[in-house]
């Protein structure tokens, strides 16, 4: 008795982009397990988490928040500053991990690392974006309204960052991978940039000449833009946006030099 052989049906070669669209599918979708999958609140967690931090201060500065921002209600001030440095914060941090975390994922040929950061990078921008207008949102029930005639200079602000995420990310990428002491010290290093990018304070406030040393920090003067983009009346004089772009640029530059170097060993070590 013949057995009779199904109909033979060439393999169909998927071309780059679908291959790179599958990849970035599957390392999203792993992502979304891993950020969200422990929690029951699932993706509420994010805006929430921002919100308790932000109602948490306003509580503490409720006495003075009125004459500690010119031009800015305290509310907008916070939510304006502290959510996209979040966005680069988790990027920067949850990079250091990259490698490990996807080690399973990375045996495929058609995986590489740097897609890793992109998934992970894009997925945090979508988080705090949404949040970021979940926050507005909710502030003009209470009265706050944000002026929306500079929206593009907002998202210009936005995307800027993210790309400057992207770079450090490749960085943390590469410094999580070899390891060492020097990995421990990351979350110093952005606690430090934290309190000295003026997320809690208006650097108005700060006396020369701490004021100038202030502004070699290159996150200010992005925040400090969107800011003013949303409160015309908020003090704009010392931006200089340019500086950050500068910044930006170096960085992604130093991101993608470090990643093409330790690219082999991190192949390797698949």
């Amino acid at each position: 008795m013949s057995v009779q052989l199904p109909p033979y049906r060439p393999i169909k070669h998927r071309s780059g982009l679908k291959v790179m669209g599958a990849a970035f599918h599957a390392l999203l979708m792993r992502e979304l397990q891993t950020r969200f999958g422990g929690y029951r609140l699932g993706y509420l967690w994010a805006p929430l988490e921002v919100m308790i931090q932000i109602v948490i201060l306003l509580v503490l500065f409720s006495a003075i928040r009125e004459r500690l921002v010119p031009g800015m209600d305290f509310s907008l001030f916070l939510v304006a500053g502290m959510v996209p440095f979040r966005m680069f914060q988790r990027i920067a941090i949850r990079s250091l991990g990259a490698v490990s975390a996807n080690q399973g994922l990375l045996m495929y040929r058609s995986i590489k690392h740097i897609d890793v950061i992109i998934a992970r990078s894009f997925l945090e921008l979508i988080i705090y974006f949404v949040t970021f207008l979940i926050l507005l949102a909710s502030l003009t029930f209470f009265g706050i309204y944000p002026s929306l005639d500079s929206l593009q200079i907002v998202l210009f602000c936005w995307f800027t960052m993210f790309l400057f995420s992207f770079g450090v990310a490749l960085i943390s990428m590469v410094i999580g991978f070899y390891g060492g002491e020097i990995s421990k010290f990351i979350s110093v290093i952005f606690t430090i940039i934290y309190f000295t990018s003026g997320i809690l304070y208006p650097i108005h406030i700060v006396p020369e000449p701490y004021f100038s040393y202030l502004l070699y920090n290159p996150f200010i003067h992005n925040i400090e833009l969107i800011r003013h983009a949303f409160a015309p009346n908020y003090p704009a004089d010392h931006i200089d946006i340019w500086y950050f772009l500068e910044w930006m640029f170096v960085v992604n530059f130093l991101g993608l030099l470090l990643y093409k170097y330790a690219e082999r060993d991190m192949i390797r070590s698949r």
